[in-house]
């Protein structure tokens, strides 16, 4: 929200009059915004007093990021905008970027322990192809800057569109490719004998399918929320059998305090050893694929380390032991995925994303230990061929099943479930 007629521009000193109008406009808009914000996500006004700290930090953060001449947007979205986070709870802050970016980007900061994700995504994505990925993150978003309307134009477009058949159906396909890519890869590594990987992937395949029925249910999707919206949105919608196979496939089933402990030190001996090995190999890792780069950057840094921690914890200390197993499991794939391509990468190699955990078992660089720990943070010791095998077709049978009553989740998420 700037003046835009630069035909009217003036100077006080050496600086246009209107760049310091925008400012002070700017500081005033962002103060009220982050005072309290409108969740549209549950369709009503939510007052949600944000405390001095968080205030304050994306006041600056805010105003900083309007200076970039290339940055054109900023708003904020997730938990804080939806009104649902918790005291450890990141902030996640949609960045739009005028440079040609070829793919959403996320930079993690951290001020006084305060951890901020700024989720870069391409002008592009928001004012000539509303990409599906970004969906739930616009359809959430406080608008708190905005250089050319482009993001308050595509926010509004995303609330009157969202709970539309049309576009939700755009958003199953979307998880159900996601599904199929992750079920292959699942099935090849269960034939080639890793079946670790044929665990893990096939885990990943039911959670991606499974959004259908977290939206059917008009919940959102959150990492950290995942196992509690899809619990709930299956009792909604009379479809349990679906949560009951994700805890079985995911081996969450049975998860007590200790076993949620004793994950989270497994994640940060795992993080340990991946951020140093990335931290001596500095001057290759500039050299990279961009886009691994950036996400290394990401995993690698220690301010990621701290808020997943002090997230977890916070879960545990609630009680929710599956949900924090979940959750710190599905960030430590994300780290082992993009790790072993940088590890294959290394030795001359190119990674078959199949053989996930048999490649973190036979780098030249890495300690067996590493393998080990991560083989033991997704409860997969002493795993036998007739366990994973029993798991993948459990999962190929929830997928199909959901496959089949699609358009019956679609049809009751348009009514509302009961």
């Amino acid at each position: 929200m700037i003046c835009t007629d630069l035909s009217s521009v003036f100077f006080v000193g050496s600086v246009p009059k209107f760049v310091v109008v925008r400012m002070i406009a700017a500081h005033f808009y962002i103060r009220r915004c982050l005072t309290f914000l409108f969740s549209p996500s549950v369709g009503r006004l939510v007052l949600v007093r944000l405390s001095e700290k968080i205030r304050h930090a994306l006041e600056k953060l805010v105003r900083d990021l309007s200076q970039r001449e290339t940055i054109s947007g900023v708003g904020l979205f997730g938990s804080w905008s939806r009104g649902d986070a918790v005291a450890e709870s990141d902030t996640d802050l949609l960045v739009v970027d005028r440079q040609s970016l070829s793919h959403e980007r996320v930079e993690r900061l951290e001020s006084d322990d305060l951890f901020v994700d700024l989720d870069y995504v391409p002008r592009r994505w928001v004012s000539v192809s509303l990409l599906p990925e970004i969906d739930q993150k616009l359809f959430e978003v406080l608008v708190l800057y905005d250089r050319d309307w482009s993001l308050t134009n595509a926010k509004d477009w995303m609330c009157r569109s969202y709970r539309k058949p049309e576009r939700m159906n755009i958003r199953f396909e979307m998880y159900l490719v996601d599904a199929d890519i992750y079920l292959s890869r699942s099935s090849s590594a269960l034939a080639r004998g890793d079946l670790e990987s044929a665990i893990v992937f096939a885990s990943v395949a039911l959670e991606s399918i499974l959004k259908i029925v977290i939206e059917a249910g008009l919940l959102p999707f959150s990492l950290s929320r995942f196992v509690h919206s899809l619990e709930e949105s299956t009792k909604k919608l009379g479809c349990q059998q679906f949560f009951d196979a994700f805890v079985d496939v995911s081996r969450l089933s049975s998860v007590r305090q200790c076993d949620a402990e004793r994950g989270l030190g497994l994640f940060k001996t795992v993080w340990d050893y991946v951020a140093s090995h990335l931290q001596e190999q500095a001057s290759t890792l500039d050299s990279v694929d961009f886009k691994v780069k950036s996400q290394l950057n990401y995993y690698g840094n220690p301010a990621l380390l701290r808020g997943v921690l002090a997230r977890s914890q916070g879960m545990v200390d609630a009680g929710e032991y599956a949900e924090t197993c979940h959750y710190v499991r599905r960030v430590l794939m994300d780290i082992l995925e993009n790790y072993a391509w940088f590890a294959a990468t290394l030795e001359g190699k190119r990674l078959d994303y199949t053989m996930l955990f048999k490649s973190l078992k036979t780098f030249k660089e890495t300690p067996s230990r590493l393998y080990e720990n991560a083989v033991a943070a997704f409860d997969l010791q002493n795993l036998t061929r007739k366990e994973a095998e029993k798991a993948v077709e459990l999962a190929k049978e929830a997928i199909v099943k959901v496959r089949k009553t699609r358009n019956e989740l679609l049809l009751n998420s348009v009514k509302g479930p009961t």
